[in-house]
């Protein structure tokens, strides 16, 4: 029974150990990536954020008590606020230029394609991965017994295929919500969905869907909300086709580098869009859908390219 219990001692005294010395490391690559937001570096800050987001959860799954995981939190809080500070580098950097009025939309993981609320599996991975408003306690998704609508449902995701529909989102602080708007999104143009499967890089985030912008509304009051034409927009089914974000988009100023912050969009240029519905036209004939809809898009974004 003595031998027992020295043994269960020294396994927990190593446990711990492992832990002090992973934060440890995680302390370092924190104020290791300070040093080059500071520089403003983009491409620098976004590769130290990434290996940070993977290390804290490895970090997250190794607490086993309340002290530990309160050390992950503030960690959590390092790292999120220095998300920021890079999210608002590229912001500044893009104010005042010129949109052609297209923008992508980052979604958090729905794995209902976009039609209802997500899985509990799904849910808890938005949690593991810090998705704000599916931890946030106006969050009502997981008493959603009924069919979501356009004015009744818990989170963009639940009807963004569905209805055809996504908006700005809010930035939440406590109690405290303040609403975003788009500036620079335009009708007649497109909002392309994307997403990352639970646990995957951001190099993989990947098209699910594209919006044909019927109308933006915009008000002080509320945020900037997406509307889609459900005729001339596409749903694309993410366990067919994979077509990959980072391999049409680049960052303005920092093009190596694989970043997307804080921020819940991106604007997006004509020909951006333009080479992204070439590929998917490619894929949906090899596989034999129907390429209606992305043949009359296709006219159209020639038509604004050329002009």
């Amino acid at each position: 029974m003595y031998k027992g219990k020295v043994g269960a001692s020294v396994k927990v005294n190593a446990d711990i150990n492992s832990f002090i010395k992973f934060r440890e490391n995680i302390e370092t690559l924190i104020v290791d990536t300070k040093k080059w937001v500071k520089q403003k570096s983009i491409n620098e800050s976004s590769i130290r954020l990434d290996k940070l987001r993977k290390l804290l959860f490895d970090l997250n799954n190794m607490a086993a008590n309340d002290v530990q995981k309160k050390a992950v939190l503030r960690l959590k809080q390092d790292i999120d606020f220095l998300d920021i500070q890079v999210e608002n580098i590229y912001s500044k950097r893009e104010s005042g230029k010129k949109q052609d009025g297209n923008i992508a939309f980052k979604c958090n993981w729905n794995d209902k394609y976009y039609r209802a609320p997500c899985s509990e599996a799904a849910y808890n991975s938005n949690l593991i991965e810090g998705r704000a408003w599916c931890s946030h306690k106006l969050s009502k998704c997981r008493t959603y017994t009924h069919e979501v609508t356009l004015d009744n449902n818990p989170c963009y995701e639940s009807i963004a295929l569905k209805e055809m529909f996504f908006g700005a989102g809010w930035d939440i602080n406590g109690d405290k919500i303040k609403y975003r708007q788009i500036h620079s999104v335009k009708s007649n143009r497109l909002a392309i969905l994307t997403t990352r499967r639970p646990y995957t890089d951001e190099k993989d985030r990947m098209i699910v869907g594209i919006l044909y912008i019927n109308q933006v509304k915009d008000d002080d009051n509320t945020e900037t909300k997406i509307f889609g034409d459900k005729e001339k927009s596409i749903a694309i089914d993410y366990d067919k086709i994979n077509i990959r974000f980072w391999d049409y988009y680049k960052n303005p100023n920092a093009e190596d580098s694989i970043f997307w912050g804080t921020g819940l969009f991106r604007y997006i240029s004509n020909g951006t869009v333009l080479s992204m519905l070439q590929d998917i036209n490619k894929i949906f004939n090899d596989i034999g859908m129907d390429t209606t809809i992305i043949n009359k898009l296709l006219i159209h974004y020639e038509q604004l390219n050329a002009s």
